[in-house]
């Protein structure tokens, strides 16, 4: 994946993730629909699993400069965030 001219690898999980987000831009998505989105139907792992990956989707994209690429919506879960 590429961010401006910078490389990003994200694992297939983050991806998923990822992918999630940007098909729907204006959804807030709970801990729940990331673990369907990431994992497919039938899988269970911890919520503090998918806190993981949200931690570490932030820290690869702000390597590049993206700080945001992930929101926190509080007692909610997390959206796609801005890109600058």
């Amino acid at each position: 994946m590429w961010f401006g001219e910078a490389a990003i690898t994200l694992t297939a999980l983050e991806f998923e993730i990822l992918a999630a987000f940007m098909a729907r831009p204006e959804v807030v998505f709970n801990r729940d629909q990331i673990m369907e989105a990431a994992y497919g139907g039938g899988t269970f792992v911890s919520d503090r699993t998918i806190d993981s990956h949200i931690r570490n989707l932030r820290a690869k994209f702000a390597e590049v400069g993206c700080a945001s690429i992930v929101e926190t919506v509080h007692g909610v879960g997390f959206r796609l965030g801005s890109a600058s």
